[in-house]
């Protein structure tokens, strides 16, 4: 098992513990890339401005698209209003002044 694999990769055994997740890749940043300690903050900053970026992005795709929706519905009832209402001038031509 190698310390640098995924959660998901390494034996079930062993809870998984962000803190040394997180050690584990400033490590392989360190000396597997050749990365220094201000790279690798930057990185990791980076990394977790992305991620909560992320989650704003895809919590305003779920408001636009609920307001999509209403506005859809709110066309389709108009529409059938409008359309009610010139059915009903189309067949009752003497009740118009």
């Amino acid at each position: 098992m190698n310390p640098n694999d995924p959660p998901e990769r390494q034996d079930s055994q062993n809870v998984w513990n962000p803190t040394e997740s997180e050690r584990s890749e400033r490590r392989r940043m360190r000396e597997v890339l050749g990365i220094n300690g201000a790279g690798i903050e930057v990185i990791l900053r980076l990394r977790s401005q992305v991620v909560t970026l992320q989650s704003r992005l895809r919590q305003l795709e779920t408001e636009l698209a609920m307001w999509e929706a209403g506005q859809n519905t709110r066309l389709t009832r108009h529409r059938e209003t409008c359309f009610e209402a010139l059915w009903q001038e189309m067949t009752d031509p003497e009740e118009r002044p």
